[in-house]
């Protein structure tokens, strides 16, 4: 017979309280992980926008504090169809041919045509006007071989040597490619996201030339180290500036050996007022990548670069003003809101009301663009305007952040912009800054297009390639240059070995200045 003596009441309401206690516990992990699951789902099949139009969040906000309306009455005949309200939206949104086409774009007259009546009896009419059928057209390319001839000549007198005209030097180095060509390969690449397979194929199609992918690709590395000098030299550029946005971003590259691809990252520099972008490839993302960059005085312990730095959350940032003296560090209020409307869906209640204000502060933002303020109005602004909301943020969030479990999307949103405050804070003091990092953000999307294209670099050497033509991109669409263009002339323009000094005339803000020069003058 057993001598165990069932359990009391008390160690039941013990075991039940920690079962309970248990319980709760795995609700909040499965909550934490579901959230998880839908913000994965939200980033393969969602919208990418961040951005929530007035109208709708104040939809959102007025849902939740009186619940959803009632379905609309069915239709009584009386409102226009959606077909006919969609036609109407078109046509009023519909631009003209004028708008869509430069004025400049060339006209070529095929044929006039003349009624037949008029024909006819010629003497019995008058012209009044014309009217115009115009369709779009375009030529084919053509390669052709751009041929210098080099004259020999021999002396009357044999016992003298034969004498021939020095042949010029190539247009890029240890190739065959001219300046137009090679800026077409490199714009199709970088800009247009075409591999390189993709072009040696659409040069054996268009022209019936072949032309190997590896030359397409040898000769890409050949344009990049002859025009490495115009790189140095917008990096040169780059530091006049006191304010730097700075952002980086994953990279694929093969790497033999190891069965699989490697990992870099390319880093993003920005000036956001005068523009000037320069992309640099590292293989890894500590701070020391940074002070590749920014550079360091071994003398004096200190950093080239001593201004603001504007950026993300990143510890390496964090790192890097820890180190070194003279560097300040922004907050991004994209970033801030970015967390917040990933969490959007765990606590619409306390989300949308802070996404609302996020939206009021960025209103008065956009204000001051309009009007093209300078820096200190901006400043001005923001003190008098801006910084009563972001009170209001502050405290809201601070009021939430211990109400919610630190690893729940929305705990982890308070948590991040609590940690960013100080940082954003500086944003409202210094009229330079922009309240966020988008710019260098906007500025990085055409390198993660080509990654989606071309999938990886072909090598770690290979990505500070792509680093350089990103660059000078980046650059020419800031200064509204034709990119194939610009290479082109640079191509021609540049001398062999060049320095930094001597190709500070040709970067994009150079060029760009020159060709203004030149039109004020003619």
């Amino acid at each position: 017979m057993s001598d165990a003596s069932p359990p009391g009441p008390q160690s039941l309401l013990e075991r039940i309280e920690r079962l309970e206690g248990e319980l709760a516990l795995a609700k909040d992990e499965l909550k934490r992980k579901d959230q998880i699951i839908a913000g994965l789902q939200h980033r393969l099949f969602g919208s990418k926008s961040e951005r929530l139009d007035p109208a709708q969040l104040q939809l959102l906000l007025d849902e939740l504090a009186l619940g959803k309306p009632e379905p609309p009455p069915e239709d009584d005949g009386e409102s226009p169809a959606p077909e006919e309200a969609d036609k109407a939206k078109g046509a009023r949104s519909r631009r003209t041919k004028a708008e869509r086409f430069p004025k400049n774009l060339r006209v070529v007259v095929e044929e006039e045509r003349i009624p037949e009546e008029v024909r006819a009896h010629p003497e019995e009419w008058v012209e009044y006007g014309e009217e115009h059928h115009d369709e779009l057209e375009v030529t084919r390319p053509e390669m052709f071989w751009r041929r210098t001839v080099l004259k020999k000549f021999r002396h009357r007198d044999r016992s003298r040597p034969p004498v021939i005209a020095p042949a010029p030097a190539p247009s890029i180095p240890g190739t065959l490619c001219g300046p137009n060509l090679g800026a077409q390969i490199v714009v199709d690449k970088y800009a247009d996201h075409l591999p390189h397979y993709r072009q040696s194929q659409r040069f054996g199609r268009k022209f019936g030339i072949e032309l190997g992918r590896q030359t397409i690709n040898g000769w890409t590395h050949s344009i990049a180290d002859f025009l490495r000098p115009v790189d140095l030299a917008i990096r040169n550029e780059l530091f006049e500036a006191k304010v730097m946005e700075v952002d980086e971003t994953p990279g694929a590259y093969l790497d033999p050996g190891q069965g699989k691809t490697g990992q870099g990252y390319l880093w993003a520099y920005l000036d956001p007022r005068a523009g000037t972008t320069y992309f640099d490839w590292q293989a890894g993302r500590g701070h020391d990548c940074l002070l590749d960059i920014i550079g360091f005085d071994e003398e004096t312990g200190t950093t080239n670069f001593r201004g603001i730095i504007h950026c993300d959350g990143f510890s390496a940032y964090q790192a890097l003003v820890a180190r070194y003296e003279g560097i300040r560090l922004a907050g991004c209020l994209a970033h801030i809101r970015r967390k917040f409307v990933e969490a959007r869906d765990q606590a619409p209640e306390v989300v949308l009301p802070i996404l609302k204000t996020i939206q009021e502060i960025y209103f008065i933002e956009k204000q001051t663009r309009w009007a093209n303020a300078p820096p200190e109005c901006r400043e001005l602004v923001r003190r008098s305007r801006a910084r009563p909301l972001v009170d209001v943020l502050y405290q809201t969030i601070l009021a939430e952040r211990n109400a919610h479990l630190p690893k729940s999307k929305l705990g982890e949103a308070l948590n991040y912009a609590l940690n960013q405050w100080e940082q954003f804070s500086l944003c409202l003091e210094d009229g330079r800054l922009e309240l966020d990092t988008n710019f260098v953000e906007n500025a990085i999307r055409p390198a993660k297009l080509g990654l989606k294209n071309y999938l990886f670099m072909g090598s770690l050497e290979a990505g500070a390639t792509s680093a350089l033509f990103y660059t000078l991109l980046a650059n020419c669409k800031v200064h509204d240059l034709d990119p194939e263009v610009y290479l082109a002339e640079v191509i021609r323009r540049m001398p062999a070995n060049a320095t930094p000094e001597q190709a500070a005339a040709l970067t994009p803000a150079r060029f760009a200045a020159s060709l203004r020069a030149d039109q004020e003058a003619a």
